[in-house]
């Protein structure tokens, strides 16, 4: 008995059964949505090897501080019972430093990939307490050190100017691989001409090549610092945020006012026991924040993939009970096949257009292929018609989604109820039981 009524248990329960098959068929889709993924993983991985290519020959992150003394001191260290003394470098910073930065950004390409950089000019002066540095080192040649955090970038330096007496840049003399930067060096037949002033100023120019982000070292007692930048988009990083700022369409300023207090370190140190990165953790500054690229809106579109997939075959779904005309199981799935291949279509094309322009064509593609199809195996162009309207429509919020920064989360949810309403709407006469009958 049971066995002859299976048939019409069948059929009784055929729209349960093409709703179950219709569910399993979105989740299998994650897995080409997933393949896609990859693939744009493995392009992200690659703009970020064009980033490193490009930096490494114009000039990497930068991080400048003001001058910093370097004096050599006698240093007692233990071995067992016996002990030995070593002169090692000690840096002390000075009493206060003023930089003045003017930032303007261009764009390098290696391939298909596009990397901004910049290209600053500096100002750096400040002063001295000639007192503190003759307890320090009373006689003999003087060391300042600018700190660079990449030397590859210098493309000009003045001389420092100190106490009305002009010092050349040479390369960094002190043999150690916790500083970098450029130094300075005031002979000791000098010496008494600036240690005559009290606080002697000194002040340099310094035109200097970087990527991704400038940082300052506030390496003073009191240190301020004024940035104008032509970029629009900027993240202000580091330990300190600007006390004031000012972002425009054309570019942005910022200034920046520390004590010596703020920073983690006191004022003087043994070099051998301070890394440069050390230091680098007390920066602030800024970074060439990158508006939404093609790569990340592409990941961002997938992470609704699954979903609009879902809402294209319940619409399918839809149609065949509204009209009662089944589908095959083919249509659904060569209609996911083309949803999925639209995420990668999508990809490629951003690589060589303006995203939104990319997802004009890709969109605009796929709706010309399902539109006639889903017209045809429904059995009227107008059912074929109203399918491709849903999906531009549906792809028309997509965009919407993936270029809203900060109103995605609202917008999509918003937007996923206001779906589930208007199909709980459309079915709510349907007699599910009744279906295929």
């Amino acid at each position: 008995m049971g066995v002859m009524n299976t048939p019409k248990l069948l059929i009784q329960n055929r729209a349960t059964l093409k709703l179950l098959f219709v569910g399993m068929l979105s989740l299998a889709m994650l897995i080409p949505l997933f393949m896609v993924g990859s693939i744009v993983n493995d392009r992200e991985k690659l703009q970020a090897a064009a980033a490193n290519t490009i930096a490494n020959r114009w000039g990497g992150s930068q991080a400048v501080g003001g001058l910093v003394a370097l004096v050599q001191k006698p240093l007692m260290i233990k071995d067992g019972r016996k002990g030995r003394t070593q002169t090692e470098w000690y840096a002390r910073v000075p009493a206060s430093l003023e930089v003045s930065a003017s930032l303007v950004t261009e764009r390098r390409y290696l391939g298909i990939y596009e990397i901004p950089v910049y290209t600053t000019r500096l100002t750096i002066s400040g002063s001295m307490d000639w007192n503190i540095l003759d307890d320090l080192q009373p006689e003999g040649d003087l060391v300042f050190w600018l700190p660079l955090s990449d030397v590859r970038g210098v493309r000009e330096v003045s001389a420092l100017t100190l106490g009305g007496i002009e010092i050349p840049a040479k390369p960094l003399g002190v043999h150690t691989t916790h500083i970098s930067g450029l130094q300075f060096t005031l002979a000791a037949r000098d010496r008494p001409r600036v240690a005559s002033q009290a606080n002697a100023a000194y002040q340099l120019e310094l035109k200097l090549a970087g990527s991704d982000s400038l940082m300052f070292l506030p390496l003073a007692d009191e240190t301020r610092v004024t940035l104008a930048a032509d970029w629009p988009h900027p993240e202000f990083v580091g330990q300190f945020l600007p006390t004031e700022r000012d972002i425009s369409d054309t570019g942005t300023r910022a200034s920046w006012q520390l004590l010596g207090l703020n920073r983690p370190y006191g004022d003087q140190w043994l070099v051998q026991e301070m890394h440069f990165d050390q230091l680098c953790q007390a920066g602030f500054g800024m970074r060439l924040e990158t508006p939404v690229d093609g790569y990340q809106r592409s990941e961002r579109s997938l992470k609704y993939g699954f979903l609009f997939i879902s809402l294209t075959f319940f619409t399918l779904f839809l149609f065949e009970v509204m009209t009662g005309r089944p589908l095959h199981p083919v249509p659904y799935v060569l209609t996911g096949a083309a949803l999925a291949v639209f995420y990668l279509v999508l990809l490629a094309l951003s690589e060589y257009l303006p995203f939104a322009g990319a997802f004009v064509v890709a969109a605009g593609l796929l709706v010309a292929i399902v539109t006639p199809y889903t017209g045809a195996v429904l059995g009227q162009r107008r059912r074929g018609y109203l399918v491709g309207a849903m999906m531009t429509l549906t792809y028309a919020l997509l965009y919407v989604l993936v270029t809203a920064q900060h109103t995605a989360l609202l917008l999509g949810s918003l937007a996923l109820l206001l779906a589930i309403a208007g199909l709980m709407y459309l079915t709510r006469d349907v007699d599910w039981y009744g279906y295929g009958n």
